[in-house]
């Protein structure tokens, strides 16, 4: 048989992919990809990092790195969905990340909508801020912004949604 075999993983890949790989998901997840979107994106950006593990491994926010390969990956597979005339609603979704304490799932379809509303650079921060935890300098590296600017679209996004939680109690539109 002259098949090619497979190349074992890099050492030290397997346990970065188990850790990361659903991280990405989640990630991709909040920034409203699809479901075939998603995969299409987790699975590019999982390949990039096993393409980059010889630097990746000694990077000092591989998590950081991830996000904007996937960020990346992402707008690659959601414009050739788009070329290809397939549907993209975000509304196809049908699993969510983990469940949070005392949060009803209403409530997180809820607040992923409401996100979903913010201009994309406060989404974009406030995802990986208050979804991910990361430091703003790692989300500045994200979105290839400054740091202050990175507080600006948090604080920005937090403000927005605030208005939008105050006027949907008070029964505006």
């Amino acid at each position: 048989m002259t098949g090619a075999r497979p190349h074992p993983p890099a050492p030290g890949f397997e346990e970065f992919f188990l850790r990361y790989e659903p991280v990405v998901r989640r990630y991709l997840f909040a920034r409203s990809a699809r479901n075939d979107v998603l995969d299409e994106a987790a699975q590019a950006t999982m390949e990039a990092a096993l393409r980059s593990w010889t630097r990746l491994a000694t990077h000092p926010n591989p998590q950081a790195w991830l996000f904007k390969v996937a960020a990346q990956r992402h707008a690659t597979a959601y414009k050739e969905h788009l070329r290809l005339g397939e549907r993209t609603d975000p509304a196809d979704f049908d699993r969510l990340p983990p469940d949070a304490a005392g949060i009803t799932c209403d409530d997180r379809l809820e607040m992923m909508h409401k996100i979903s509303e913010l201009p994309e650079q406060q989404r974009e921060a406030l995802i990986l801020r208050w979804l991910f935890d990361l430091p703003y300098d790692q989300v500045a590296h994200v979105m290839g912004v400054r740091a202050s600017s990175a507080r600006a679209h948090v604080s920005r996004a937090l403000s927005r949604l605030t208005q939008m939680y105050t006027e949907e109690e008070g029964g505006c539109t």
